[in-house]
């Protein structure tokens, strides 16, 4: 009789619960370990409600997993810079909100379920440590998501985040909106979803209580939204390095995140995440194979990398003031008609348009 092969994945988000559906159904004996009390991710962080660019039924397709029931079109997306506002900044085509958490309506309550079906086993509070990284056998599965403390263990540079976070039930659903200002590196967002939302104002360097208040009162003024509780927080994401993107490292295979399989320029990671859950279980049994498809489908990570951290951080992001007086003199109108056309002939084809690095530029 023939034992079935045993595969730990440390991650029980949605990078981990792909690759262990994947594994069981291929006849594997998986234990997922993740260090919180149950799934649904870093308490911090989730539950969340996410916007993201992805192509639900392609991503569906490619990991084996119809997880289309999940995603939601978006339906209003402006960007703000300032105070001027351009619709469709970026265009809402292929623009998809999902939520992320421990409740009923989450892509993670979609996938354990599927994963405990084909007897995938979970052992909660149960963390990776530094000292057991010697033990692990090669082959082990490592998802743990923004967790500083476990690039750290692994030597995997990161950028660290910082941000102002609200959360909770809201009366409206596929609604979302980005804000510029100096006064962070990245942005400021909301997502919505089934009725709950997901507000981060987030940057690379440490945001002041001035800078959210500023966010808070543009929030009430031009969207009509205020959020009671906020709380800081803060986390690793790994787009520091042009070669960051690495599916197995010393014999271990990475995915998520720690994977560094993520949108380089405006850290888009659900697509990555998905994706690479299945790269990383095709890697237990075919890790050459595994390793070309992942290289294949970050190839252009450096493309975005670069715009983003040679020529977007030195000389244009801190210039929204004159981004918005170019927008103005044009016509916010015909500037979201002009990305419109752009980015929705443009965004599916194999290059790299910054934000949109193309994880899986074969689509």
């Amino acid at each position: 009789m023939t034992t079935k092969k045993n595969v730990t994945i440390y991650g029980c988000g949605m990078s981990g619960l792909v690759a262990a559906i994947n594994l069981a159904r291929e006849g594997y004996e998986v234990t997922v370990h993740d260090r919180e009390k149950t799934y649904g991710g870093d308490p911090m962080y989730n539950p969340s409600a996410h916007t993201t660019p992805i192509l639900p039924k392609k991503v569906s397709d490619y990991i084996g997993i119809d997880i289309t029931p999940c995603f939601q079109p978006l339906q209003h997306l402006p960007s703000y810079f300032h105070e001027t506002k351009v619709e469709g900044c970026p265009p809402i085509s292929g623009e998809y909100t999902v939520e992320r958490g421990n409740r009923p309506t989450s892509l993670d309550s979609y996938l354990i379920p599927i994963a405990r079906d084909l007897g995938v086993k979970f052992e909660f509070n149960s963390p990776l440590r530094k000292k057991d990284i010697p033990g692990l056998e090669p082959g082990t599965i490592i998802a743990c998501g923004l967790t500083p403390e476990v690039y750290d263990m692994f030597d995997i540079p990161y950028y660290r985040w910082y941000g102002w976070i609200s959360r909770g039930e809201i009366g409206f659903s596929a609604r979302s909106w980005l804000w510029w200002d100096e006064g962070n590196t990245e942005y400021g967002y909301l997502s919505s979803i089934n009725n709950y939302y997901f507000n981060l104002l987030f940057s690379i360097k440490p945001v002041s209580k001035e800078q959210l208040e500023k966010y808070k009162d543009f929030m009430k003024r031009r969207e009509g939204v205020e959020h009671k509780e906020w709380h800081y927080g803060g986390g690793a994401v790994p787009t520091i390095a042009p070669d960051n993107p690495r599916l197995i490292r010393k014999g271990l295979i990475f995915c998520g995140t720690m994977s560094g399989f993520m949108e380089p320029f405006g850290w888009f990671g659900i697509n990555g995440a998905l994706m690479s859950g299945k790269l990383a279980a095709m890697a237990v049994s075919d890790p050459a194979k595994a390793q070309a498809e992942f290289a294949d489908l970050s190839r252009y990570f450096y493309n975005a990398w670069w715009v983003k951290n040679k020529i977007w951080y030195p000389y244009l992001r801190g210039h929204i003031g004159l981004f918005e007086k170019v927008i103005n003199l044009i016509g916010p109108e015909r500037f979201s008609r002009f990305l419109a056309k752009y980015i929705n002939e443009q965004r599916h084809v194999p290059f790299a348009i910054p934000g949109y690095a193309n994880l899986g530029a074969r689509y």
